[in-house]
């Protein structure tokens, strides 16, 4: 396309190179790495997804390039470095670097399009075999040559997409792991210092989590055992100990009990004197 490229020059010459090559399958130019990247485009989205927003030069706006390519759910942020990835790419091959990370990148944010498009169309067997010629797997062997120039691991591609699958027939999400930190005078207190309770890992911060637990005799399964720890926390580092009756929510109960005696006496005391 004469002009400004669309979106960025070798994702232009891809769509490009699409066109011109499209009806001589057997040209070479058709396998190029880019240019099967836009054929797996058109085949999960649909020709007209793909071309009409190169041909009107609409990136952002409704009908345009990014509007399509979200509309199973596809993350924009995701979009925006798969868009990037396509420079990426033809750098590092300028560079014969090996692995090319974006190669990779790439195959794996056309694997996250397929797996969006499959949870909201329910695709066949069928659509996911043919979904899978077009991907850099030592199964198809005419990408043989491909995979052994931008790759090192021939196996990480497929891996990934048996990994999606299972998330997307199983019906749920990795999500990461919350470290489950307490209020930090808590540590202080037992003799830990903040940075080696940062470095601990989850099992050994779980252990040491139930340890604090027990010596401040609260009941970590407790809805606010937090609240109840930081509670008790406060009353050791004022009065220098843990009166406890092994009962969180009582041993507050009992701390608030001995302040208001206090405040009684010093009441009293103050009434007499006057």
């Amino acid at each position: 396309m004469i002009g400004q490229p669309f979106i960025n020059p070798v994702l232009s010459h891809a769509i490009e190179m699409y066109l011109k090559y499209k009806d001589q399958k057997d040209n070479s130019n058709f396998e190029e790495f880019t240019v099967v990247v836009i054929r797996t485009l058109v085949y999960i989205y649909g020709e007209l997804d793909i071309l009409n927003p190169y041909i009107t030069h609409n990136e952002h706006m409704m009908g345009g390039f990014d509007n399509n390519i979200t509309k199973y759910g596809f993350p924009i942020d995701s979009l925006i470095d798969f868009k990037n990835q396509f420079l990426q790419f033809e750098e590092e091959k300028r560079q014969q670097k090996r692995p090319n990370s974006a190669f990779i990148k790439i195959q794996k944010y056309l694997i996250d399009m397929y797996c969006f498009k499959q949870k909201n169309m329910n695709l066949s067997m069928d659509d996911l075999i043919s979904f899978k010629k077009y991907l850099y797997i030592p199964e198809n062997l005419e990408k043989t040559e491909a995979i052994n120039a931008y790759a090192t691991n021939p196996n990480e591609i497929n891996g990934y997409l048996q990994s999606k699958l299972f998330e997307v027939n199983h019906n749920f999400t990795l999500q990461p792991v919350r470290r489950d930190f307490l209020v930090q005078d808590a540590y202080l207190l037992l003799g830990y210092n903040l940075e080696q309770i940062n470095n601990l890992n989850d099992f050994d911060l779980k252990a040491v989590n139930d340890q604090i637990y027990r010596f401040f005799r609260v009941d970590s399964s407790l809805s606010n055992s937090k609240e109840l720890l930081e509670k008790a926390v406060n009353y050791y580092k004022r009065y220098g100990n843990k009166i406890t009756t092994g009962n969180g929510y009582v041993d507050f109960l009992l701390f608030a009990s001995i302040a208001a005696t206090a405040l009684f006496v010093v009441a009293l005391i103050a009434l007499n004197y006057f």
